[in-house]
């Protein structure tokens, strides 16, 4: 059993367990880091078999879970990410992917399988410097978002979606899921000048503005702090903040990558 400590960040994240799953995960979690909250230190403990792993805070254990023998490496990755959110106490969350043109962000927000992670390669292949995957961390005080850089997450499907993937380099690979950090990466916080809500699977795509109570209400319709009772408030004030000048729009797309100018035309201010 090999143990593992990652500063991920402000947050401590150790590993324990055979090496063949604690190599992987750490290499995939090691380019994370969390600024601008304090999470209580997480431990993982993964079996000596590797079937199985368990989730430990402040000596409680929070889950445990089996693990199959494909798969396992995605959702290790996930649980980590999970477990983040419900420790965070001043940043805000919500399930989607960020990317920077500037000092101006672009969020996006939909459920999964809608694109968001093609739509972000897309959008890296245009220039723009990777900010988050899966995770984005919202500050409600700044009214910024912070950089993650948790490696993106790339399955066959975004694989075909979006051709080649931005000068970067595979951190790990399990089963035909791709772990690829991008070179390009935003250094610091980011103001989220452009929400963009990934909805329907139209082809031509169809892209629209919507205003801003709109795109309120559909982040509270993701995974988000939204989804945490005890959150809710900070949730409520701190989204609306960063909506509040930032434009919006909906995009209806088969494959939202090829709609990357016209949503670049629509959410111009």
């Amino acid at each position: 059993m090999i143990v593992r400590d990652l500063m991920l960040g402000a947050w401590h994240v150790r590993l324990e367990g055979p090496a063949s799953r604690t190599g992987p995960l750490g290499a995939v979690l090691a380019p994370m880091a969390v600024q601008g909250d304090a999470p209580a230190p997480f431990e993982m403990v993964v079996s000596a078999d590797g079937r199985g792993a368990s989730g430990i805070v402040a000596d409680r254990v929070l889950w445990s879970l089996p693990l199959p023998q494909a798969g396992w490496l995605g959702i290790l990755v996930g649980q980590t990410v999970a477990t983040l959110t419900g420790l965070l106490t001043r940043l805000l969350f919500v399930h989607g992917a960020a990317v920077a043109f500037g000092d101006c962000g672009y969020v996006f927000i939909g459920g999964s399988g809608t694109g968001k992670t093609s739509l972000a390669v897309s959008f890296l292949g245009r220039g723009a410097r990777y900010v988050a995957d899966d995770l984005v961390l919202v500050d409600p005080d700044a009214e910024t978002i912070t950089p993650v850089t948790l490696p993106l997450s790339v399955k066959p499907w975004t694989a075909r979606a979006v051709g080649a993937l931005p000068s970067g380099r595979e951190v790990a690979c399990e089963g035909e899921t791709r772990f690829w950090l991008p070179v390009r990466t935003a250094v610091g916080p980011v103001r989220p000048s452009r929400f963009v809500f990934l909805e329907g699977r139209a082809d031509p795509p169809r892209v629209r503005p919507c205003s801003r109570a709109q795109g309120l209400l559909a982040i509270a319709r993701q995974v988000s702090s939204f989804s945490y009772r005890h959150r809710g408030p900070d949730a409520l004030r701190g989204f609306a903040r960063s909506l509040r000048e930032a434009s919006c729009v909906t995009v209806d797309a088969r494959s939202p990558g090829a709609a990357v100018d016209d949503i670049m035309r629509a959410a111009a201010p």
